[in-house]
């Protein structure tokens, strides 16, 4: 799943880049000497917006498509075809045979499929044959584009309900918000009328620049198409933190690999360093740290430094004589009052980077 967002983020900063060169191409344009090169200025000007106001809606579907359908395939690893959300199982039926009966499969965003596959893969769920593989493209069906409504119904498909008013207390929405508006109390969410419009502003210039032939009305300067990668980024961040909170709740909550530390006292030091009873197992720096955050999924990251009796540790074993417990500092903010905080005994790479590489969010 991290790879979604990190081929995201990739594609959201050439888009920063392009937007921020535009200013600058056009005051060099503007000095040279020929007259057709200063004709161009203003038929370039609408097409670079043409580009950019497609690419940020396509970047940011295919990302919602990428997302739920990793996060379904994942499911079908962890249950068989008969335990999967009731929603789930349904789309993925009628989508199946809904593409089958237009007889495009091998054709556009279906290029990559035959009839075989489609219908071995949908044969095979059926069954209850184990392991079995979903059909991605029936998964993240849908017939128009990404706006609240459209968002929630695909989330929902999967389990995962009403995604748009939870998402409104990710921690990146919430600061986006602050930063837009220049706030400096946090409310508790975003107003959802802020997301609504701002989604369906990016979703209307990207529909006008495409039946329009690249020639919109009220071109925006590159501030405010700034605003809108901005949003998206921050947008995107939010709902994969929702996803990979319900991952990390259904997929290691309860499992083997987590080590559940009690917390004794804190967060101190901005919220990124407690305590915690001596562990029944090992502790490390740089070991993959979770919080669930029932209302806006998880905050996730890796220790950063242990503190035994004061004294720095690199490791801290099982049955080590703590009396004052472990300090433990974290890269992200353990949420107050939180008793949901896990350790992993090794890496899932499904959510965290290697430890060499900056994390993507």
């Amino acid at each position: 799943m991290r790879s979604t967002l990190d081929e995201l983020m990739t594609e959201l900063a050439e888009l920063k880049a392009f937007v921020n060169s535009i200013a600058k191409v056009n005051s060099a344009l503007e000095n040279h000497d020929d007259s057709v090169v200063k004709t161009y200025i203003s038929i370039r000007r609408r097409f670079d917006y043409a580009a950019f106001a497609v690419a940020l809606y396509a970047s940011f579907e295919k990302f919602i498509e990428g997302l739920i359908a990793a996060f379904a395939q994942l499911e079908s690893r962890r249950l068989e075809y008969s335990k999967l959300p009731e929603g789930l199982k349904k789309k993925h039926f009628s989508q199946t045979v809904k593409m089958l009966e237009r007889g495009r499969i091998g054709e556009g965003r279906y290029a990559n499929l035959t009839p075989v596959n489609v219908v071995k893969n949908l044969f095979e769920c059926l069954n209850g044959t184990m392991p079995y593989k979903l059909n991605d493209a029936a998964i993240v069906a849908h017939d128009q584009n990404l706006r609240v409504k459209e968002i929630d119904e695909l989330f929902a498909a999967v389990g995962m309900e009403k995604v748009s008013n939870s998402v409104r207390q990710a921690d990146d929405l919430v600061k986006w918000h602050c930063n837009l508006n220049g706030l400096r109390n946090a409310p508790k969410k975003v107003p959802a009328i802020t997301i609504v419009n701002r989604l369906n502003d990016i979703v209307e210039r990207r529909n006008e620049v495409a039946h329009r032939g690249g020639n919109p009305d009220n071109l925006p300067a590159p501030e405010a198409m700034s605003e809108d990668i901005n949003f998206i980024e921050n947008l995107a961040r939010s709902l994969f933190g929702l996803v990979i909170g319900r991952y990390l709740k259904l997929q290691h909550t309860e499992s083997e690999n987590r080590i559940a530390l009690k917390l004794r006292e804190g967060p101190f030091e901005k919220g990124t360093t407690i305590v915690v009873d001596a562990p029944s197992h090992r502790l490390f720096v740089g070991q993959p740290v979770f919080a669930i955050v029932e209302s806006t999924g998880a905050r996730w990251g890796r220790i950063q430094s242990l503190k035994d009796n004061n004294t720095d540790v690199e490791e801290v074993v099982p049955g080590a004589n703590a009396l004052n417990g472990i300090g433990v500092c974290l890269d992200f903010k353990c949420p107050k009052k939180n008793k949901q905080l896990f350790a992993l005994a090794v890496d899932d790479d499904l959510v965290w980077a290697p430890p060499e590489e900056k994390d993507p969010r």
